[in-house]
């Protein structure tokens, strides 16, 4: 069963970590998750975002920024293990 973000101290968690460190500590994956906002029953929304950063290195996008996800397909975004056609979406609008 995964851990669930409840279940992490305070600090590791991205909204959290937000507030209390500041943007410039989080990791790309901890920033993508704050966007995807939740996960699945099966994952987080951090392991969601490593999944698509991961997606993003196999096809050789740039990775400095989160302008790669442009470069992805809705289908691409949805072959991520129970991403949703609505949160998929939404997650391609954000860019």
């Amino acid at each position: 069963m995964p851990i669930k973000m409840k279940q992490l101290p305070i600090s590791e968690r991205p909204y959290e970590k937000l507030e209390m460190y500041g943007e410039n500590t989080l990791s790309n994956a901890e920033l993508l998750a704050i966007i995807i906002k939740s996960g699945t029953k099966e994952e987080s929304s951090v392991t969601l975002a490593q999944k698509i950063l991961s997606l993003g290195k196999q096809n050789n996008f740039n990775q400095d920024s989160f302008t790669f996800l442009q470069e992805l397909s809705i289908n691409e975004l949805m072959q991520i293990k129970r991403n949703r056609q609505s949160k998929s979406n939404s997650n391609k609008s954000c860019m």
